[in-house]
């Protein structure tokens, strides 16, 4: 077995060439990050008819389009091999989808009174 060359790791950057994905692994990532995306939708749909505040919109419609960013980015990457690079991006993504669902689940739950989907504790945490 060869190591990877330097032209390989100037083609793939750091962390080698692509590598086909474990047994499984694409199914289960896929419907993982297909289950946060429909929690998503809902969310989303119950946020905006919870609320009539401009800037609550503004930031509910800001987190709907990243959480579909990422799940077109998840999907691109489950099409083909992945670099450790690429994996790592994904499971990355996977996470900001499941805490956007968290923070709409939150701004739904608290709608009655209090019109923040920026709850203090993972406010910092998405980027």
């Amino acid at each position: 077995m060869h190591g990877v060359q330097a032209r390989e790791w100037r083609r793939y950057g750091f962390g080698g060439p692509p590598q086909p994905w474990e047994h499984d692994a694409q199914r289960d990532l896929d419907r993982l990050a297909t289950s946060y995306y429909l929690e998503v939708l809902e969310q989303h749909r119950r946020a905006m008819e919870s609320t009539e505040d401009d800037e609550a919109v503004h930031r509910i419609e800001e987190m709907f389009a990243t959480a579909t960013r990422h799940k077109h980015e998840i999907d691109f990457t489950l099409r083909h091999w992945a670099t450790p690079v690429e994996r790592a991006r994904l499971e990355d993504r996977l996470g900001q989808l499941m805490r956007i669902s968290r923070r709409l689940r939150a701004f739904v739950d608290a709608s009655g009174g209090e019109d923040d989907p920026n709850p203090p504790d993972e406010a910092a945490a998405v980027a």
